[in-house]
């Protein structure tokens, strides 16, 4: 009885923690809505775009929202979804939708107030609006470029070039028991000596969070662990079990042994995205390259004034 109490306790204080995680989503959510959000100046081509009959895209593209007649498109809120920080970008449309759509009516709303009050019209919008117009375009030439010459054949091509310089790593796989003193584990040490099973003793005396594992911590290679606990995991034998305490940061450790194996370089499919990334900043870096060696660039002082000669300090002299 008392443990199935426990059981409803958790239970409930694990959805009233549920509840208070997924206000705390949406609070965080509409306050990058109002940080990330498109200028409206931005945000109005789909309208646009709408009266003149041109769909943005082939899928459907509904209306979710009108606001004194101007409409919100399902579209719309696929593009502010797109600005968000990525840690809320990926929460599921459901946790994201009311949020994304009532900064979008708020957005309507003031835009279109602004609008009345003619701020559409003043050098500063327009301004605003040529350096928001230049940035899209800036993405939209990288986008293109990128999709154009990251292709499947590029990608393969570089993985077969690369991943012969991908050496094998020596991998280890070992059970630890931590504790607090050099006498706990030296007593450990003992009782293993005399037969005790590993993970049974980690199990019931580690400190440490893999006790639930037996103590288990998986494959790691080196560059992984802290240096004496690597030290002396890298030196065991299979099977064998340390003979005297390792001292670290965290405590003292027991270490075992249970496997030895030689990694094998990712696949094709475990590397696309990191050649993908690898690929498409070289290919960008590339392009403002090329197109920055045949532009004619002026460059001046903040206050507009010619440039300055800036005389450059010669080293001091070595000693």
């Amino acid at each position: 009885m008392d443990s199935c109490r426990a059981y409803d306790t958790r239970g409930n204080r694990a959805r009233n923690k549920e509840k208070m995680m997924k206000f705390s989503n949406l609070a965080a959510i509409c306050v990058a809505m109002m940080v990330f959000a498109l200028p409206a100046g931005a945000q109005n081509t789909d309208k646009k775009a709408d009266k003149m009959g041109v769909p943005l895209d082939a899928a459907p593209n509904p209306v979710v929202a009108t606001v004194n007649g101007a409409r919100i498109m399902g579209s719309d809120v696929e593009v502010a979804r797109g600005q968000l920080p990525e840690k809320y970008r990926n929460l599921p449309m459901d946790q994201l939708y009311q949020p994304i759509l009532n900064q979008l009516i708020r957005t309507k709303i003031l835009s279109a107030q602004a609008r009345a009050e003619k701020l559409h019209e003043t050098k500063a919008y327009r301004r605003r609006v040529d350096l928001i117009a230049e940035r899209l375009l800036e993405e939209a030439l990288l986008a293109k470029t990128i999709e154009e010459k990251v292709t499947e054949e590029v990608l393969r091509a570089r993985y077969n070039k690369t991943s012969g310089s991908l050496a094998t790593k020596e991998e280890i796989r070992a059970r630890h028991i931590l504790v607090k003193t050099q006498a706990e584990a030296d007593k450990i040490i003992k009782e293993l000596a005399g037969g005790m099973d590993f993970a049974k003793l980690a199990a019931e005396k580690s400190i440490g969070p893999s006790k639930t594992r037996g103590g288990d911590l998986d494959y790691f290679s080196r560059g992984q662990m802290v240096p004496p606990f690597e030290k002396a995991a890298f030196a065991l034998s299979k099977g064998e079990f340390t003979k005297s305490a390792v001292k670290s940061p965290f405590g003292w450790h027991v270490i075992k042994l249970e496997d030895k194996r030689q990694s094998k370089p990712p696949s094709f499919e475990e590397s696309r995205g990191r050649l993908g990334q690898e690929l498409s900043q070289e290919i960008a870096q590339q392009l403002v390259k090329d197109l920055t060696g045949k532009a004619t660039i002026q460059r001046f002082e903040a206050d507009g004034s010619q440039p300055r000669i800036r005389r450059v300090q010669p080293a001091p002299p070595a000693r």
